[in-house]
């Protein structure tokens, strides 16, 4: 009872340092800001874009507003048409950027200075198709008799398999979701180790070690800081999750794919984050200098990097047989299953293999890295061979 109550005081304490901290609290906000702030700027950005304004002076030909509109139709935009009366009021309009494009006697184009392809492309064929019905009423052709010399029919189209319209907004987030998982296990794992090593290097460790064993404080300290990244997890995914809500993609359920990327995200956290927090915590251990600090927490890079590419293939193939071996291997696995399980339907055995073996892992590394902790976290000053901690903790 008095273990599980020294390991609570321990997380309970660093979790009330690290979450107080300045650096955090901006992080935090700076994050949280983003990723809430991208629904709205996607949502401006996605809105219906202003009608094409078109001028027109001269002679034009019948049924030019309506041409105008059905080829504008066809580019999901609209035209705006404006008469002028004369050639150079046409032209002064293109000028000050009241028109795009001046349409003259309906067969010129006046620009102000590069023509946009699009409108080109619009008003062109709207020209184009007035001339072809002029040309049909002059030949005497009937309705279809032109239809079937201008638009043939077209080659009929089947497809195999029907494509899934949730293919893209899923590999969107599981890809969003991915560098968040990397981004966090980083973070908070070397929020452990700077928290070990500030601790050793001040000789506060000292005075905490005269009341809980080195085991407890080590897991006190992975507990609490892992529960602060838990909950920034938290709070980024309700902001992602208002992000999604603006926005309405037919046969799409955003809401529904977002939500279980993120559960598989917080799952895939928990499993991740104990397996390297503990290895930043027993390197962490063995430095008590900011310079040495820099090289000893390379190796859980290291260990990350892979697992966070192998990701990234998977967003492509996720049943390749590198994403499949990665998703079941530790230390890859935390980085690669939850991808896999977001974009397809992985099957149970390979599920509960993967988390068996990082458990197992986790488990043999907290033993691992509990005997360097406790035999180099009490010495200060050069960094502590790997060797020698271990030798240590077992005298």
């Amino acid at each position: 009872m008095n273990t599980l109550r020294h390991i609570l005081l321990v997380a309970w304490r660093d979790f009330l340092q690290r979450a107080r901290s300045r650096a955090f609290l901006v992080s935090m906000l700076v994050i949280v800001g983003l990723v809430a702030a991208v629904g709205p700027l996607m949502a401006i950005e996605m809105r219906a874009p202003d009608p094409y304004e078109v001028g027109a002076v001269g002679s034009q030909p019948a049924g030019l507003s309506e041409a105008l509109a059905a080829t504008a139709g066809a580019f999901d935009r609209e035209v705006d048409l404006t008469a002028y009366e004369t050639l150079t009021e046409g032209e002064d309009a293109v000028e000050a950027g009241d028109a795009a494009v001046l349409i003259v006697d309906g067969r010129e184009l006046v620009w102000d200075e590069e023509p946009s392809l699009q409108l080109a492309s619009i008003v062109t064929s709207a020209v184009q198709g007035i001339d072809r019905q002029q040309i049909i009423v002059e030949l005497g052709l009937t309705p279809d008799e032109a239809t079937a010399l201008l638009s043939p029919p077209p080659p009929e189209v089947r497809t195999l398999n029907e494509p899934d319209p949730e293919a893209g907004p899923k590999q969107v987030a599981a890809y969003a979701g991915s560098f968040i998982l990397y981004i966090s296990i980083l973070m908070f794992g070397q929020f452990v180790m700077m928290g070990v090593m500030e601790e050793k290097s001040s000789r506060v460790v000292e005075v905490v070690l005269s009341r809980v064993r080195p085991h407890e404080l080590l897991a006190g300290k992975v507990l609490g800081i892992g529960v602060l990244g838990l909950a920034q997890l938290l709070i980024m995914g309700v902001a992602a999750l208002f992000t999604v809500s603006l926005f309405d993609i037919a046969d799409v359920d955003l809401g529904a794919i977002s939500l279980r990327i993120l559960l598989w995200i917080i799952f895939w956290y928990l499993l991740g984050y104990s397996f390297f927090s503990v290895t930043y915590a027993a390197l962490g251990a063995t430095v008590s200098r900011q310079e040495d600090a820099q090289s000893v927490a390379m190796l859980p890079v290291m260990l990350l990097l892979p697992g966070y590419f192998i990701s990234i293939t998977a967003l492509e193939n996720p049943d390749s047989t590198i994403a499949t071996i990665g998703s079941i291997v530790p230390p890859l696995s935390p980085l690669v299953m939850p991808i896999r399980a977001s974009l397809t339907d992985v099957p149970l055995w390979e599920m509960l293999l993967s988390i068996v073996l990082v458990l197992a892992a986790t488990y043999l590394l907290i033993r691992l890295a509990g005997r360097i902790y406790k035999g180099s976290i009490l010495k200060i000053g050069a960094k502590v061979k790997l060797r020698d901690a271990w030798k240590a903790a077992g005298q």
